[in-house]
């Protein structure tokens, strides 16, 4: 499975996505910014939803946000004709996503933890 995003290190976010979760673990709804990531990726892949838009740049090491390598596993069962690196790619994606959900229902106040995962998004 160490192969599952090929020879990538490193995962990257946008500027914009980085910003939210240092806001997010600065208001104390998080202790890390990795538990922002992982949720955000996990609610992402749940709700088949991306965000591609953006440059991106390196946020961590791809070891520290998947030490078991559970997102190498999601994503090459949801995506064995991929190859590694666009894998990569579609997790960054629904990190991106998720890390955005997260932010504007904690910003709007209508985040709940019992249904952040429910396909309706408000």
């Amino acid at each position: 499975m160490s192969l599952a995003f090929g020879e990538s290190r490193t995962i990257p976010a946008t500027d914009e996505a980085k910003n939210h979760m240092k806001q997010l673990v600065t208001k104390g709804y998080f202790d890390e910014q990795r538990d922002v990531w992982t949720l955000g990726a996990a609610l992402g892949i749940a709700l088949d939803k991306t965000y591609e838009r953006g440059k991106r740049e390196t946020f961590q090491n791809v070891n520290s946000l998947d030490p078991e390598g559970v997102f190498a596993a999601i994503m090459v069962g949801l995506h064995p004709e991929m190859t590694p690196e666009e894998r990569l790619k579609k997790l960054v994606d629904h990190a991106e996503f998720g890390v955005r959900e997260i932010f504007r229902k904690i910003e709007k106040g209508t985040f709940d933890w019992s249904s952040l995962g429910d396909s309706g998004i408000d």
